[in-house]
């Protein structure tokens, strides 16, 4: 079980298939029939069908079952998939990191980034 601020999210193993349990939007499974209970979206907002999807699936207490691998490839996937990184421990040593990658790396400075990320990213969705 992995704990996140707002959501858990549990790891289920079944004859040598691997999948994840939780509330979030990330490439999941479902009945169409399941899905239709929750059409039509409301598609006046960039990804508001997304997130009016995760509301109204969270009100009605349904998980989703998700992939533990991302199967395609899109915004929210991380470089270190695609580098292959993922599932192997550790990420190989990388070269030393520029200046400007440190300086967005130096705490202070990705959290005023990610406050002023966090706050766009709520105004589209208040």
């Amino acid at each position: 079980v992995k704990v996140y601020a707002e959501t858990s999210d549990w790891r289920i193993q079944y004859k040598g298939l691997t999948a994840l349990a939780g509330a979030s939007h990330w490439q999941f499974t479902a009945y169409k029939s399941t899905l239709q209970k929750f059409l039509p979206f409301d598609m006046d907002k960039p990804m508001g069908q997304v997130r009016q999807l995760d509301n109204r699936m969270n009100d009605a207490g349904l998980l989703r079952l998700m992939v533990s691998d991302p199967l395609a490839m899109n915004m929210s996937n991380t470089l270190g998939y695609l580098r292959g990184e993922l599932g192997k421990g550790q990420a190989k040593a990388k070269k030393g990191k520029g200046l400007a990658r440190r300086v967005l790396d130096f705490a202070p400075i990705k959290k005023m980034l990610l406050a002023v990320y966090n706050k766009i990213f709520s105004w589209y969705y208040s």
